[in-house]
């Protein structure tokens, strides 16, 4: 009986050594590692000192009690 071969998950490379993901992959994670960055810079970045807003309000008259 032929000794089994073990499965090979990722494509041969030209030379000895063998890549660790597809290319793919790690195209996929440095996109991800981008988005991430851009999100983290939108949310954590100081926003521009404007004028304070003043919002106009009404009071209103209190609800009469029913007996």
């Amino acid at each position: 009986m032929d000794p089994m071969r073990p499965l090979l998950t990722t494509p041969r490379t030209l030379g000895s050594g063998r890549r660790r993901f597809p290319l793919r992959t790690l195209l996929l994670m440095v996109l991800a590692l981008v988005a991430f960055a851009r999100f983290w810079w939108i949310t954590h970045r100081t926003p521009a000192p404007g004028p304070p807003r003043v919002i106009p309000v009404r009071p209103t008259p209190a609800p009469e009690a029913k007996p």
